[in-house]
């Protein structure tokens, strides 16, 4: 939610038309309130791999599998 009000802020402060946030994981219910009937997008991981293949990129996104890649770079 704070990353939401933090991209309305921004929108707001530099005169932007338009705030695009992506996650690769969920907005919660309060964060969809927040945005809605602001010049705010919201793209979770769903609508990112729909966007993905539609442009014909083929994609997954595997949290766990990227927390241990993480992990195996801080070593």
């Amino acid at each position: 939610m704070a990353a939401v009000r933090d991209l309305y802020g921004t929108v707001l402060n530099e005169g932007a038309t338009k705030g695009i946030l992506v996650t690769t994981a969920e907005f919660g219910p309060d964060s969809y309130s927040f945005a809605k009937d602001k010049p705010l997008t919201l793209l979770n991981g769903s609508n990112l791999l729909h966007l993905l293949e539609k442009h014909g990129h083929e994609a997954k996104i595997d949290l766990k599998e990227a927390k241990t890649i993480l992990k195996d770079k801080a070593r």
